[in-house]
């Protein structure tokens, strides 16, 4: 059986509490369904069962990082399309050039305002 894709749904994956609880929140406020994981092989057994419309990555993870599941994400035909953020505090312009290069499609810098979600992961139910 294939994952469900689910619009308006959005993944967070960050091994660190506190960040999950202010990212879902700001998510949530903005419109977004949200579900939340607290690392890479987690995300990737959830995404066996549903396919969000987008996930909000900490780059820096113990076992599988942000940057190496991006890769590993827009390889696959299933999740290759999911809008991917980078959620990270390394903002060193070499560092962001490689979290885009990885295949983010965006870079959202720690610690996170809720202008910054909302220009990056702006709710759009299409």
């Amino acid at each position: 059986m294939s994952p469900k894709k689910v619009q308006g749904l959005v993944l967070v994956v960050d091994d660190v509490e506190a960040n999950r609880f202010l990212a879902q929140a700001f998510l949530e406020m903005i419109g977004w369904k949200v579900a939340v994981v607290n690392q890479a092989d987690e995300a990737q057994a959830f995404l066996k069962h549903t396919i969000p419309q987008a996930m909000l990555l900490d780059v820096r993870m113990p076992g599988i990082s942000g940057d190496e599941l991006a890769r590993l994400l827009r390889a696959d035909p299933l999740t290759k399309d999911i809008r991917l953020v980078a959620y990270t505090a390394h903002a060193m312009p070499d560092e962001v050039a490689s979290f885009l290069d990885a295949g983010f499609d965006a870079v959202l810098i720690k610690p996170v305002l809720m202008d910054g979600m909302k220009r990056v992961l702006p709710f759009v139910n299409a």
